[in-house]
């Protein structure tokens, strides 16, 4: 019997801590051996000219879900091949409560949704709409049982009061978890929603106007403060304008638990894509709204320095016949969201690493090592070392694409990214040892993916 299962040979390893030449020997769904030169493999992958990088991991999706009156189109199998075929091997999802049910509900039902259909490992981190005593009594208990992190929204019918919200952070951090908030004043964005409206403007273009960037600001500075008076663990996700980096950097300066996330709509696009007829404008109504030029310049500023955490996708894949028939009414009746699963790491790698932004080891900081802390899922998932998964992304860093969605494998039938030129791509992409995805073709076996247990979350 050969002494590795699979022997990834000649590729240079890349960490959030460095490169280097090696060759990983893998048994058993794990990484058992990295040596200059291994031999006595069952099966030889050469990695030739290639990057050998851990598996992207993406913890703000939205897979096979209602939201904000449609469906999103992908299922947790066609999501995760799409999350596969784009270098990523281990999803968090955000599921939603419902009306009168638990948390415990929801995850159950998650559960049921995921299992036998997923081909990339998985987790769920529940968005709390109901603040009660039964939700406080369940969250310790979730957390003991594997599910670290959870989500609020200060916007939408579902947004949490302050007083809610110091009480969320409280619960969750003393437990040894971390609270996701989406951070929009809301109050003032209806306000503006109603304001427009009633002037007859009407158009995606003013879309933007309604969720103006001060919006972003007055929330994350509350939630800021509200977390530093528990001591809590906050993530701010989907971070899209300069004034909350600002926000953040000082909090941060203070020696507070925030951690701050970007996507990359908000890396590449500014707002004039809302300058266009709604058949267009419609694809990126997403929020918060993609913001200014000046604004994208300061989060790859953000990212440069080390103010933003982690890139995920937010992918939240809603058909592009809802977005244009519930849009023609007017710009608040578009549903928000987006594709972007698969599109994520070479849109980061092409624009943050082959245009000399930041560094390979950064960028796998961003997509998979500082995803997987905060998830709780490091050092099992999210580096390449003895002991970790074999979750592996081989990466061809001069592969030049372009994006389309007939080039996707999402079951979306629109990017907001066509034709978009991205160079270095994911050619393989390996989970516990399996091979998903490799040179264009699908290998991933329906329910390969399986849920993994979180530990609680260790500040960094």
């Amino acid at each position: 019997m050969a002494k590795f299962e699979t022997i990834i040979k000649n590729g240079k390893i890349v960490t959030a801590d460095g490169g280097f030449f090696a060759d990983v020997g893998i048994r058993e769904g794990k990484i058992v051996c990295l040596a200059k030169r291994l031999e006595d493999g069952e099966k030889i992958i050469d990695a030739s000219g290639k990057l050998v990088m851990p598996g992207g991991i993406d913890i703000h999706t939205h897979l096979d879900t209602p939201l904000n009156g449609s469906y999103t189109l992908d299922d947790w199998y066609q999501g995760t091949v799409s999350a596969a075929c784009g270098g990523v091997t281990c999803v968090v999802d955000y599921p939603k409560q419902e009306a009168d049910h638990s948390v415990r509900d929801i995850i159950e039902k998650w559960k049921e949704k995921a299992g036998g259909k997923a081909v990339v490992d998985y987790s769920f981190s529940p968005v709390i709409t109901q603040y009660n005593d039964e939700v406080y009594r369940e969250i310790p208990e979730l957390i003991k049982e594997g599910f670290p992190g959870y989500k609020v929204f200060m916007a939408y019918w579902h947004r949490i009061p302050d007083h809610e919200l110091v009480k969320m952070l409280d619960v969750v951090s003393s437990c040894g978890g971390i609270l996701g908030v989406h951070c929009e004043n809301d109050w003032a964005a209806d306000y503006m929603i109603q304001k427009l409206l009633a002037e007859g403007k009407t158009e995606p273009k003013y879309f933007p106007m309604s969720r103006p960037a001060l919006l972003e600001e007055d929330a994350t500075s509350r939630a800021v403060k509200l977390a530093q008076m528990v001591d809590g663990n906050l993530l701010i996700v989907h971070m899209s304008c300069r004034g909350a980096i600002e926000i953040a950097r000082e909090a941060r300066a203070k020696k507070n638990n925030v951690y701050v996330e970007t996507c990359p709509h908000f890396l590449v696009l500014d707002d004039s894509v809302y300058d266009q007829p709604l058949e267009e404008a419609a694809k990126y109504v997403v929020t918060p709204p993609i913001r200014k030029k000046e604004d994208q310049d300061a989060l790859w500023k953000g990212l440069i320095s080390g103010d933003i955490d982690l890139i995920s996708s937010d992918h939240c894949a809603f058909p592009y016949d809802d977005k244009i028939r519930m849009g023609r009414e007017n710009f608040s009746t578009i549903p928000h969201g987006a594709p972007g699963v698969e599109s994520r790491i070479p849109i980061v790698f092409s624009e943050g690493v082959n245009k000399g932004r930041i560094t390979e080891s950064r960028f796998v900081e961003l997509v998979s090592t500082n995803p997987a802390r905060i998830a709780g899922l490091f050092p099992q998932k999210g580096t390449i070392a003895v002991g970790s998964d074999a979750d592996i992304m081989i990466y061809d860093p001069e592969l030049e694409v372009t994006l389309s969605k007939d080039q996707m494998h999402s079951n979306c039938d629109f990017t907001g990214y066509e034709g978009m030129k991205v160079k270095g791509y994911p050619v393989l992409t390996m989970s516990r040892g399996t091979v998903l995805y490799e040179n264009g073709k699908v290998l991933a076996e329906r329910g390969h993916g399986k849920l993994v247990k979180r530990s609680t979350f260790q500040r960094f």
